[in-house]
């Protein structure tokens, strides 16, 4: 680190060079702004000095020491921080101390001038144009018609009454336009089941066609009892018999995969406390009932076909 020593101190602030002088324009706009400040200083003093007054304490002419409205959250609890001493003759009196009282600065605008007050005893006739609510509604009270109670009946010697309208005993929709008719949606269902019963003849027709012109009776117990000489099962267009090689196999891995099931289900939690829990378990329990439902299949269909397609 270096230091550096001043020996000489040769600056001058009579050397620098002066400013050129403006011309007579420029010190007038100086001037203005000049009045300008002025002014805005002048109006800053006033309302800083209308500030002070209002946050000090004011004295009335009676004596009472008020305090404003800037002031009174300021001692409200403990009183006021610098309080002018009293010489010890002017004791403090009752109710002299100092109090908060807020200021009346309000100023009532000069009002328009009003018409005169009516005389006495002469009432004041309202104008045609104000409408009258209390007459009106008096007035249409009295031409309002009653309304007409509902019909009833009595049906039990104490007097019990009931509504007549819906009670079945009027004839109350005869002069409807689809009074007697049967309703649309009845005439849609008829169209449905129409057409449903038509699409189930036409697949009939073609189950007929495969078995080779049997009824679908017939053509179930061909498949449960075997027809040929020689004890084999009857032939199906399209289809052919699963031989036992392949069953065993089928139900080789059906086992398997049964096991490997049951292995992860008896691995779960036995808390099941979240709904993945709830949904994985629900999902196992579904996918083991159906390899149990497969594997009977197999294990007690003696004949099972399988699509050659």
């Amino acid at each position: 680190m270096s230091l550096v020593y001043i020996t000489h101190h040769n600056e001058n602030i009579f050397n620098l060079e002066r400013e050129p002088e403006k011309p007579q324009e420029a010190s007038l706009e100086v001037h203005a702004t000049s009045k300008k400040a002025a002014k805005f200083s002048k109006g800053l003093r006033d309302r800083l000095s209308m500030e002070y007054k209002k946050h000090s304490m004011i004295t009335l002419k009676d004596g009472m020491r008020l305090l404003t409205d800037a002031k009174k959250s300021y001692h409200r609890t403990m009183g006021c921080a610098n309080v002018p001493l009293d010489p010890p003759c002017a004791y403090l009196r009752k109710n002299q101390g100092v109090k908060w009282r807020r200021e009346n600065l309000h100023v009532c605008p000069k009002s328009a001038h009003m018409p005169p007050l009516p005389e006495m005893g002469k009432k004041e006739k309202k104008a045609d144009m104000v409408p009258n609510f209390v007459l009106r509604n008096i007035r249409c009270a009295r031409s309002t018609v009653r309304c007409p109670p509902p019909p009833r009946y009595v049906d039990t010697p104490v007097g019990t009454r009931q509504n007549l309208l819906n009670s079945g005993m009027v004839p109350q929709f005869v002069c409807r336009k689809d009074f007697g008719k049967v309703p649309v949606y009845i005439e849609k269902t008829k169209k449905m089941l129409k057409e449903m019963h038509g699409v189930c003849c036409k697949e009939q027709a073609r189950l007929m066609e495969l078995c080779g012109g049997m009824k679908l009776s017939e053509s179930m117990e061909a498949l449960t009892k075997p027809t040929r000489a020689d004890g084999a099962p009857p032939e199906m267009p399209g289809m052919r018999v699963m031989d036992q090689a392949e069953r065993n196999d089928i139900l080789v891995g059906l086992r398997a995969h049964l096991n490997e099931m049951t292995k992860s289900y008896q691995s779960m939690s036995l808390l099941i406390d979240s709904e993945n829990k709830r949904q994985r378990k629900g999902k196992l329990e579904s996918d083991l009932r159906q390899l149990e439902q497969d594997i009977l299949l197999l294990e007690t269909s003696p004949i099972i076909y399988v699509s050659l397609y």
